[in-house]
């Protein structure tokens, strides 16, 4: 899944996605400190907990997944997915140590940006850091609602409800909604995301293809009723905070 390869090729293009909070003149600070890329394969793990960190990533193309271990054979629950143009663990910037492993999900592409400069940046741009925050804020809104979703929901309305989020978010990624987005997780990889097992989660999306709502087929999310996905979903966007809704903050 690529957006914008100009991004790539020319940090001064602001991407689309969380980072759009920043306006031209706040990413033309920040970008040259996004100096270095890496590329990282399907599971690969970028960083485990309680390693020290002293830089973040800005995830530039693909999925990744916070993800918390519970136990050594166990499955691992994840408890966040990051997509394209977010910060992955801007929170790292004062904690240095996450409490959860950073897992790739796809063939994923970042820009690091150290925390000595993001530092020096932040002590003289007040606005800068409040814009940071902002999106660490946003990153806390979206686990509530995790949370919300995977203790109150039942089984059709919660994967209808992580569909929709992905939707949201992945148009977000590319700037427009469209009808067919890329869609690399697997069964197990929604199970993991929605504390459902594979089977649950085949059943349930055999049923929102059956009530024509969408379909995940060939590696593609096709939505074909994205109001009735919303509805079935008990979706309610606000707890996003996406950038263009938020033009007075």
């Amino acid at each position: 899944m690529t957006i914008k390869d100009s991004f790539y090729n020319d940090m001064s293009v602001k991407p689309c996605g969380m980072v759009d909070h920043l306006d031209g003149a706040q990413w033309a600070r920040l970008a040259p400190l996004l100096t270095q890329h890496k590329q990282f394969t399907p599971g690969a793990v970028i960083s485990r907990r309680g390693d020290f960190l002293d830089y973040s990533l800005l995830l530039l193309d693909g999925l990744i997944a916070r993800s918390v271990p519970r136990g050594q054979r166990a499955r691992s629950t994840f408890v966040a997915l990051q997509f394209p143009g977010e910060f992955v663990d801007l929170h790292a910037f004062p904690l240095k140590r996450l409490d959860h492993d950073v897992i790739s999900l796809t063939d994923t592409r970042v820009a690091m940006i150290a925390h000595e400069p993001l530092r020096e940046l932040l002590n003289g741009d007040v606005e800068m850091a409040r814009k940071l925050w902002l999106m660490t804020l946003v990153d806390a809104s979206i686990h509530r609602h995790w949370v919300m979703r995977n203790s109150a929901m039942r089984a059709l309305a919660r994967v209808a409800n992580f569909l929709s989020e992905f939707d949201a978010r992945m148009s977000a990624a590319y700037g427009m909604e469209r009808q067919s987005l890329p869609f690399s997780l697997r069964q197990t990889d929604i199970a993991d995301a929605t504390g459902l097992t594979s089977v649950h989660v085949s059943r349930t999306l055999r049923e929102l293809r059956e009530h024509g709502c969408c379909a995940v087929t060939g590696g593609k999310l096709l939505i074909h009723d994205r109001a009735g996905l919303h509805k079935v979903g008990q979706f309610e966007p606000a707890y996003l905070y996406m950038p263009q809704s938020e033009a007075a903050l």
